[in-house]
């Protein structure tokens, strides 16, 4: 079953599998060392799916930023990717960006490797790759 919440809305139970999760994606395996925990989690949506033991295991957040919306810190569980969960999980952040804001630009910090996933989705590259947290990133733009 899907969720969306607000920060507030989140059980503490649900904010330490968040955390958990996120923490082991990005910085466990993709040795990513970084500060996850950012400071924009309070003004976030929080999308995310639990499995049959109440365990999350698909999340991202999403952030209205006024002119644009973004979303980010997509994850899927190691155990449970190369099935399309991660094409499942950006359908759903579409629509609930579209509903909520459907006449919104969609900005995203998108690893590199990743590039064409997301101009799969009609995003397009609006920079050239940089480092950040010791991996190659891009900005990419869904344009309304």
């Amino acid at each position: 079953m899907w969720y969306l919440k607000t920060f507030e809305q989140l059980s503490t139970r649900e904010l330490e599998q968040i955390f958990r999760l996120r923490e082991s994606i990005f910085i466990v395996e993709q040795k990513s060392y970084f500060n996850d925990i950012d400071g924009k989690d309070h003004d976030a949506l929080h999308l995310f799916k639990k499995d049959e033991d109440d365990e999350i295991w698909t999340y991202s957040r999403i952030l209205d930023f006024n002119d644009y919306v973004s979303f980010g810190r997509i994850t899927v569980a190691k155990n449970r990717r190369g099935n399309g969960s991660g094409r499942i999980l950006l359908d759903k952040v579409f629509e609930v960006i579209n509903e909520r804001y459907p006449d919104k630009d969609i900005h995203i910090l998108a690893m590199g490797y990743l590039k064409s996933f997301y101009e799969s989705y009609g995003f397009e590259a609006v920079s050239e790759e940089y480092i950040v947290d010791q991996h190659p990133h891009l900005d990419m733009i869904y344009y309304r």
